[in-house]
């Protein structure tokens, strides 16, 4: 081949390779432009502790105990600036987003926050962000004038008379318009103006900054639902997605969860009052069988929680007569597949079995992370108003006996079940024994020993129990 006609071939080649590279850049970036850039999704949390009205600085000696226990997060009181007084309700009460003054001091929750971060804990911020707080005491009038980079048209008052309640929350009558734009109680309420947004999201990029890991919206539902996606937008953009968010929606007649379960999980109220009506002296567990609750696998759950107990509020939502049936109504949402458990610090420190719920809600999840069969299926082979039976899949089970007296089954059939071999209750540690026996069939053959079968639950108990090898039913 002569030399003009090689240079003619390396010049062919050379614009073949050309019109490749810039096919290949086209069809890269035009897959580009279709497919959207995937962000960075927050893990869902384990189990919730909420370090309701605490201190950060005694949350930060005991936060590495609470990670050991099984949580994966921890709640926190609101961080801001807030109405003076020293009962809980004040820290919901904001004064000045500006400044870090909730349970302790900016250095105390940076410290909180540190610690907890050492043992792999994260950590959740309560934030306020529908109304002001009311510091004058009258449910009325406020002096709008105090709120530090307000003003007065940053609020909801009568056009007339600036600082004057303009009306008052109908939660029942057909639409959402005075849960948005009305007081909530003598609480100013707060239009969400640019000037508004500004300060609430430097709130949010100061936590942020501390290392906050995720957020509750107090009141969200009398928030207009865009601004809060706008401000959880906000919290995805700034974190790179590493941020876990939920909001605070109790339902009513004008407010459903679907109102904002789009944007992120909601606290489940409806479930919580379904759990209720089985868990009471006169109540009956079969009720669980078919739950009512939102159709969303992370909504917040809770036997209780702050805003449905008497003692501490006037108007406590649906309240339990007796303390000790929420006890057991939290077993049994730690026990649940689904559903994002918030666990009140009160309750994890009276029972002696939540604490444990929590470790097998831990075990379960990593046993599902490693593609164990963990599916929640309550038995029908206890047929009783007092006890619930309920299968994780193989890899653990759990029984609650909320009756007076103990509860006492010589023989329990479980061939239709997952349940096969050797289990230990993590409270007790005693071992349970799961075996085929004639034509297929499987029975508790050991609890506890091996000189009985059958069931036996003390009153007023609940217990979790692990798969184990089933050697260790043989010690």
């Amino acid at each position: 081949m002569s030399a003009r006609g090689a240079s003619k071939t390396r010049d062919s080649l050379t614009i073949m390779y050309l019109m490749k590279t810039i096919f290949i850049c086209t069809v890269a970036i035009c897959t580009i432009c279709i497919s959207p850039i995937q962000t960075l999704a927050a893990e869902n949390p384990t189990a919730i502790f909420h370090a309701f009205d605490q201190q950060y600085s005694e949350l930060e000696k005991f936060v590495c105990k609470i990670g050991k226990q099984g949580y994966s997060h921890i709640q926190i009181s609101p961080g801001q600036k807030s109405n003076p007084a020293p009962e809980w309700w004040a820290r919901y009460q904001p004064v000045d987003y500006s400044i870090i003054e909730g349970r302790g001091s900016l250095f105390n929750l940076k410290k909180l926050i540190s610690q907890a971060h050492n043992c792999n804990v994260k950590v959740i911020a309560d934030v306020v962000f529908n109304h002001m707080a009311n510091l004058d005491g009258n449910d009325e009038f406020e002096d709008l004038t105090k709120f530090p980079g307000l003003f007065i048209s940053d609020f909801n008052s009568d056009s007339n008379h600036p600082g004057k309640k303009s009306c008052r929350i109908n939660y029942s009558d057909g639409n959402r318009d005075s849960e948005i734009n009305c007081w909530l109680g003598g609480l100013p309420d707060l239009r969400f103006t640019n000037n508004v947004k500004t300060i609430q999201k430097a709130h949010l990029k100061k936590l942020l900054n501390l290392g906050i890991d995720g957020f509750r919206f107090d009141a969200a539902k009398h928030l207009p639902a865009d601004v809060v996606k706008e401000y959880i937008s906000y919290v995805e953009q700034e974190s790179q997605g590493k941020a876990w968010n939920y909001v605070e929606v109790i339902t009513d007649r004008d407010t459903s969860a679907e109102d904002y379960n789009w944007i992120a999980a909601v606290t489940d109220f409806a479930l919580y009052n379904s759990i209720k009506n089985a868990f009471t002296r006169s109540g009956d567990l079969r009720l669980l069988r078919m739950t009512t609750g939102i159709n969303d696998s992370h909504s917040v759950t809770f036997g209780r929680n702050h805003d449905t107990i008497r003692e501490i509020n006037s108007n406590a939502i649906n309240p339990y007569s007796d303390p000790s049936d929420s006890y057991l109504a939290t077993a049994y949402v730690l026990a649940r597949e689904s559903g994002t458990p918030l666990i009140l610090n009160w309750d994890n420190r009276d029972s002696s079995f939540i604490k444990y719920g929590v470790k097998f809600r831990q075990i379960m999840h990593q046993r599902g992370n490693q593609g164990k069969n963990i599916k929640e299926n309550i038995l029908t082979g206890v047929d009783s108003p007092t006890v619930l039976l309920m299968e994780r899949g193989s890899e653990g089970f759990f029984v609650v006996n909320k009756g007076e007296n103990k509860f006492h089954i010589p023989v329990l059939d479980l061939t239709l079940t997952n349940l096969d071999g050797c289990y230990r209750e993590l409270r007790n540690n005693f071992t349970v024994a799961i075996e085929h026996r004639e034509q297929g069939q499987k029975f508790i053959t050991r609890w506890v020993s091996w000189n009985r079968g059958g069931m036996e639950v003390q009153k007023r108990d609940a217990l979790y129990f692990i798969r184990e090898p089933f050697n260790q039913c043989q010690v």
